[in-house]
């Protein structure tokens, strides 16, 4: 199983599955998440800091495609700001 790391503050990351995801993109009511949609119909919700800059999206996206079906070590992806976590949404 594939996977990402995304940095949060003093270390430590949050792991957010590679797989099978069929889309990437800004949470429409929030300019602080990151919805990350599987083809099972549920989305992971990456939450930052603060508000994310123009290329956060492309930065999730260049590492699920890294990942997606792969093992090994997984990339740790730092955004323009920190995240503060995710939650199935």
């Amino acid at each position: 199983m594939g996977h990402i790391k995304l940095a949060k503050a003093s270390s430590q990351f949050d792991i957010v599955s590679a797989d099978d995801v069929i889309a990437v993109k800004q949470n429409g009511s929030s300019n602080t998440k990151i919805d990350v949609t599987y083809a099972s119909g549920q989305t992971c919700e990456i939450t930052l800091a603060a508000a994310q800059a123009a290329g956060d999206v492309f930065e999730v996206v260049k590492a699920i495609d890294i990942m997606d079906g792969a093992s090994g070590p997984a990339p740790l992806v730092v955004l323009s700001k920190l995240v503060t976590g995710t939650a199935k949404a």
